[in-house]
């Protein structure tokens, strides 16, 4: 379970016994952003609206669907009027993840983008 306080307007969250804590200023928590997913300069996957918060915090060793769902329920009590398009968010975390690891077996980047276009049907820029 994601616990949280809020201290100096910054949100403060942890989960006992793993590697994760955070303080995001409550101004920040429901930023958005379009992720591109890909290596720079060649093509990408775009996932528009998603949680920047999300991203960089489930994007690493913490990605259970159960912790992402309780970080949502946290952002829409900071702040309830964000924009988070939170199934796309939910996805360009499993795309994110899923490119991480096919990219650390060498996959080339276009077979990484093509291969998670077609298993999630998305489209390329």
């Amino acid at each position: 379970m994601i616990k949280h306080s809020l201290k100096d307007e910054q949100v403060h969250l942890s989960i006992d016994n793993m590697d994760f804590s955070y303080r995001i200023p409550v101004k920040k928590i429901g930023n958005t952003i379009d992720w591109k997913i890909g290596e720079k300069g060649s093509e990408t996957i775009v996932m528009k609206d998603v949680s920047s918060w999300a991203l960089k915090l489930f994007t690493k060793n913490v990605s259970e669907e159960k912790y992402i769902t309780q970080f949502t329920y946290i952002v829409k009590e900071y702040a309830p009027k964000n924009n988070i398009d939170w199934d796309e968010t939910l996805m360009a975390i499993n795309v994110q993840n899923e490119y991480n690891n096919m990219a650390n077996n060498k996959v080339d980047n276009q077979e990484i983008i093509s291969t998670l276009n077609e298993k999630y049907k998305l489209d390329s820029k």
